[in-house]
């Protein structure tokens, strides 16, 4: 038999039981709307905040790595002033301080003659000395020769000795030479700096 009509009073408590499921349903499905929504925007700020922190990380690591790199660049400097530094004391340590010395042994033939000039020079850190003086004029050597027996010209050597005596012939271009060599070692000078 068809029914014409529909009782919809009889099932009513059974529709609204359904319901009340289905407003609870809704209204979970909205708290969890809510409670996604909350994390995803928590979320979203964290990480945001992580990136922007990673940003400014990876800037100050560049900016340190260039830093770094001038300081390199700098420290290289450092280095070799530094090398510098210790060969400049090296040296000075080594050094004959040969300038009073050679002044010293000019001064002195200066005072002696005016035809005498110093062929050659050679003085180590301890003060031992090599010098060849040559001449034009036989006169200005016998002068020379009465001068360094002088007290004032022995005083500037602790040791001297004549370690030859040469001749070099007259040419048609120049005059006779005469050369002394001598060997020997000056007195101490005072530097007027200190190594340290």
């Amino acid at each position: 038999m068809k029914k014409k009509k529909i009782n919809l009073i009889i099932n009513r408590e059974d529709y609204q039981k359904y319901e009340n499921y289905f407003v609870l349903l809704k209204n979970i499905l909205i708290g969890l709307v809510v409670v996604f929504f909350a994390l995803f925007i928590t979320f979203f700020l964290v990480i945001k905040k992580l990136n922007d922190d990673e940003d400014k990380l990876i800037l100050r690591k560049k900016t340190l790595l260039q830093i770094l790199q001038q300081k390199t660049s700098d420290e290289a400097k450092i280095i070799y002033i530094e090398k510098k530094y210790h060969d400049l004391n090296t040296f000075l340590s080594e050094d004959a301080y040969s300038s009073p010395y050679y002044s010293l042994l000019n001064t002195a033939l200066g005072e002696s003659t005016q035809s005498a000039s110093l062929k050659s020079f050679n003085i180590n850190k301890d003060r031992e000395v090599n010098f060849t003086i040559a001449f034009t004029d036989f006169t200005q050597l016998r002068n020379f020769f009465r001068f360094i027996e002088s007290e004032t010209f022995l005083n500037n050597f602790e040791a001297i000795s004549l370690k030859s005596f040469s001749v070099i012939g007259a040419t048609i271009d120049t005059k006779e030479n005469y050369e002394l060599s001598f060997v020997g070692k000056f007195v101490q000078l005072k530097r007027d700096f200190t190594v340290k």
